[in-house]
């Protein structure tokens, strides 16, 4: 008789396979149907991602049984094979998750950097976000302000005041140790433009939020809040009408616009203060795991850990920011794209730990509940990424709400008949529903 639901490893999937079960809640996972059909690649590696094994329905799909059978049978031997005393020993003496994955970070890292910055320090949120509120605002403005004002000196030709930015980087680190998501909300308040300084510090604040949750010590946040800050420095001297081109590049436009790598790279070269991680973010930070970036093609352990920091980061600002030719993503959108790059474009521990560091829905993301009511993510939930803390806005109808209560995710079942029930089904983009985040903020 065939056992209609297998559990099979995630490894041994294939398309067409029908997952009818999870190895975790479903709402852990960026899955929004419980059951459904293996369609592309993407699904396969966030099913990877997420899950070690599934249980495949062989009833379903359109991949023939007897195929769903040879998996299983795959995935029997592999169980048998760790049932070995040797192997329990092995298994159980294994380091951490975050150990795990930053010891793959760390084998990619040929210089050696990695080791020196990361030190397994553990940062919490010291402060309630609504106390972090104004430090956070002038810290973030503050720094905006002096890049501004140091790219403009900088064109004039007055050269790089590498320690006033440094300077303007210290309170921008302090906030974001003390509190994380206050940062990271008054990011997707504050680039409402495509302004050189506010798209920068955009990426400044991410690189610090990543090397946090990775426990940098204060030496490698510094290092990665500076080369956020001058990863696109070679813009300055690109012409502004290619820049700010509203439709597709033609051929020669892109060739123009990949070589403000190289022009940024030669402006900072001789600039005193930055050592040569940042150099490496500028340098590296279009280039791709799988060797499919520019302006060289490095690929794995070509790329630095700082270039390949850079490159995630930088990915991930520019899909949530509005440029000439493309609106802004959500942040849960942009999270799930990184997801899908896992592996090709960038190196899948470093997506699993910015993952885990910013979570699927991001501190100042809009979503929809199951109830139809929308909220805005206030705050995060370390241990359950999809159980953030919520500031609902509007009502099942879409209308306003009386009066912004706060919705603790965490504190609600998340599943069931329960009224009570409360679960995010899908991320919104900027402005749904007529909606400014900025408006609630503080």
């Amino acid at each position: 008789m065939l056992l209609k639901r297998l559990k099979i490893e995630t490894s041994n999937l294939e398309c067409g396979m029908y997952v009818a079960q999870l190895d975790r809640p479903w709402l852990e996972t960026p899955f929004l149907f419980k059951g459904f059909e293996i369609r592309d690649d993407k699904e396969l590696r966030l099913l990877r991602n997420f899950c070690k094994h599934v249980y495949v329905d062989a009833t379903q799909g359109s991949v023939p049984q007897k195929k769903v059978m040879e998996a299983r049978s795959r995935a029997e031997k592999y169980t048998q094979s760790l049932a070995a005393p040797a192997t329990r020993l092995e298994h159980a003496m294994r380091p951490s998750l975050t150990r795990r994955l930053v010891d793959a970070l760390a084998r990619l890292d040929r210089t050696g950097t990695l080791a020196t910055f990361f030190q397994t320090k553990h940062y919490r949120n010291a402060v309630p976000t609504r106390l972090e509120v104004p430090k956070a605002a002038v810290a973030y403005d503050t720094a905006a302000a002096v890049l501004q004002d140091v790219l403009e000196q900088f064109q004039q030709g007055r050269g790089l005041d590498t320690p006033r930015l440094k300077v303007a980087a210290g309170p921008l680190i302090d906030s974001i140790l003390r509190n994380q998501d206050t940062m990271a909300w008054l990011v997707c308040l504050r680039k409402r433009d495509t302004s050189g300084s506010q798209r920068s510090i955009g990426s400044a604040v991410w690189a610090v939020i990543l090397g946090r949750h990775l426990g940098f010590e204060r030496p490698g946040l510094e290092t990665l809040a500076l080369g956020g800050m001058l990863l696109d420095l070679g813009n300055a001297k690109l012409p502004p009408d290619v820049l700010a081109k509203p439709g597709p590049l033609d051929d020669v436009e892109r060739v123009i616009v990949k070589k403000h790598v190289a022009v940024g790279l030669d402006l900072v070269k001789n600039a005193l203060g930055l050592n040569a991680d940042v150099l490496a973010m500028i340098q590296h930070h279009h280039e791709r795991h799988d060797g499919s970036g520019y302006p060289k093609g490095f690929q794995g352990a070509d790329v630095p850990v700082f270039g390949r920091i850079a490159g995630l980061i930088d990915c991930f600002d520019a899909m949530t920011t509005k440029r000439p030719y493309a609106p802004a993503k959500s942040a849960y959108d942009a999270v799930r794209e990184l997801n899908a790059l896992s592996g090709s474009g960038f190196q899948r521990e470093l997506v699993e730990q910015f993952v885990q560091a910013v979570g699927m829905f991001p501190t100042g993301s809009l979503v929809e509940l199951n109830t139809g009511e929308v909220a805005v993510v206030v705050e995060q939930n370390r241990v359950q990424r999809l159980r953030p803390k919520l500031m609902l806005l509007r009502t099942a109808a879409k209308t306003p709400v009386s009066r912004h209560a706060l919705l603790d995710l965490k504190a609600r079942p998340a599943g069931g008949d329960s009224d009570d029930a409360r679960w995010i089904i899908r991320g919104l983009e900027p402005g749904a529903f007529g909606l400014d985040p900025k408006d609630y903020f503080g």
